[in-house]
Parts: C-alpha cells; structure tokens; sequence
C-alpha cells in the first residue's frame, strides 16, 4: 500500500510562496493589469488594481497574481511580514499578512480582502484596508512618537546597497584604463568615423551594434571570444551606459558553493559571478547582463536592438 505523502508544513508552504511572489508579480504586471496601471506599489494605485480585479471577474489566475502586489502595499504601511495559513486557500494555504507586532493587530488574509473587494463591488475596499491600518499606526504613534513600524524583507523587497568586491574594482579599473585603446584599436579597423560616438550616450549604442554585428556572425564566434579585449570593453561600455542614464549600478556576487539555494551566490543563480549593472535601491529593479545583451545582437539579429534594451530600464 502507498503511503499518503505528509502534508506540507507551514515553513514549507510560506517558502513556496516566498518563492512564488517575484513570478507572481512580473504575471500580474505583464499579463493581468490594463495599459497605463501605475504599477508602482503606492496605495494611489490600489483603487486602480481593485478596479481591474472587478472588471476580471472571476479570474482565479488574476485573483492569486494580484495577492503579493496588495500584500506589500499593506505592509509599506503597518510594517511586519509574510505568513501563511496552512489549513485554508487549497493546497498552498493563503497566504498572511501579519502588522508590525507593537500594532496588535491580528494576521490579515489577503486573499480574503480580495474575495470582500469582489464580493462588495464598491472599488473602496483596498483602499479603505490600507485607511485602516494607516489610522493605528498613526494612533501608536502619537503615544510612542519615535517608533516607525518594521517590515521584514520580502522578494519583492529592494535588495539594498550592495559591497563592491575587489575583482568587480578591479574589473572596473582596468576597463576603464583599457578604453582609450579600445576606441583607437576601431579607428585603426577602418572604422574611424565612429570614433568620436564613443560619448557613454544612449545613442552611442548603435555604433556599438554595428561593431558587435561586424565582428561575429556566429554565436559560436562571440562565444569564443567572450574572454577577449573587444567583448570585456565592449561589455563595459553597455554597462557604464546604463548605470550612467538608467539609475544603475554595477554589481558582482561572487560564487559560493557553500551559499544556501535561492541566495545572491548560490553557484545556479544565473546573476551570480558575472559583473551586471543593477538597481538595489528600487523594488521594480531591472539587472542587465551586459555580455548577455551584447550576444542578443547575434542570436536574435536585426530584431534587437541595445537602445531598446535600455529603454526598458527605469530611469
């Protein structure tokens, strides 16, 4: 006879969740929300998300994809963390909100307040959950005026100011002692007229493409040279361009066997051990791997352009 498999426990559950909320949210922004949705984790937009969970209707993949959005807003407010109810919403439990302890305040089911917004139909019922919990805190503060609630850091949290390794300086260093050779060394390929685009502009961009385009026809050929001096400045150069106009900066996690799954250095975190620009400081972050963008120009062709890459990280 087989045996039934154990039930998941609570930790199990609130780490499949964890997991599952940085999918969920990319899901709800690039699949559910409408044109035009400030999608920008403030409470201004929270009248704008139950609106599109009403014109949905019953849209269960929506329903769950709207659940970490709403949930971090919450907590940009009272404070605390997530949990998760083991013993209710299905299979995966439903997901918790639980304020800043100091509120007293019991753990709040996001999937419940989603299910009255559905069922009341009045477009105020986000907007009045957030009202409610801004009034207690606003309350323990007026009695204790230097407490500030604390929330725990979730996925869709920023990730904060980062170290600078000594091989990312280092990295940096010679590159940057590297690019005036680098330009003369394409001047003295026949390519003169693009010497002086060289200016670290977003329209600079497409003398770069026209470089990297000329120079591999293959992705076997750029693979091969991914070591070499053009790539490493060229990498560079697309990198300094987006930390320079895109609010970025550039970021390296050095490989840990050791680090736990899921971490910054874990050796099958596909960030980890290459130098990327990043935004640490911002909760919609868009990292770019500059060695990865460059080698979309020859995997994808004249479909691909680096300016549009760019474009798309927040300035």
């Amino acid at each position: 006879m087989t045996p039934t498999p154990a039930s998941p426990t609570r930790e199990e559950l609130l780490g499949r969740w964890l997991d599952d909320m940085q999918v969920l949210a990319a899901r709800l922004e690039q699949v559910h929300l409408p044109d035009g949705f400030p999608f920008d984790y403030s409470p201004a937009s929270l009248p704008a998300l139950e609106a599109a969970l009403l014109d949905a209707g019953s849209d269960a993949g929506f329903r769950r994809a709207a659940l970490p959005y709403l949930g971090e807003v919450l907590m940009d407010v009272c404070g605390g963390r997530w949990d998760i109810d083991p013993g209710a919403e299905g299979p995966d439990g439903d997901p918790l909100v639980r304020p800043d302890p100091a509120l007293e305040l019991p753990a709040l089911s996001v999937a419940t307040l989603v299910d009255v917004a559905l069922a009341e139909r009045s477009g105020e019922v986000f907007e009045r959950e957030y009202g409610v919990l801004a009034e207690a805190v606003d309350g323990l503060r007026r009695s204790r005026p230097d407490w500030q609630p604390v929330k725990e850091h979730s996925p869709l949290d920023p990730i904060g100011p980062q170290p600078v390794p000594d091989l990312l300086r280092r990295w940096l260093l010679d590159r940057e002692a590297a690019h005036a050779a680098w330009v003369r060394g394409m001047s003295g390929a026949g390519q003169a007229g693009e010497a002086g685009e060289w200016d670290f502009s977003p329209a600079s961009l497409d003398a770069l493409e026209r470089q990297v385009r000329a120079r591999y026809r293959t992705l076997a050929d750029f693979d091969a040279d991914r070591e070499g001096p053009f790539l490493r400045n060229a990498a560079w150069y697309l990198g300094e361009v987006v930390r320079l106009h895109r609010d970025s900066v550039w970021v390296y996690w050095t490989v840990d066997p050791q680090a736990p799954p899921g971490s910054h250095h874990h050796p099958d975190n596909p960030w980890s051990g290459i130098p990327f620009t990043h935004q640490p400081h911002r909760r919609r972050a868009r990292p770019c791997d500059p060695f990865d963008a460059l080698r979309g120009l020859i995997r994808y062709a004249t479909g691909y352009r680096l300016g549009r890459i760019v474009g798309d990280i927040p300035a």
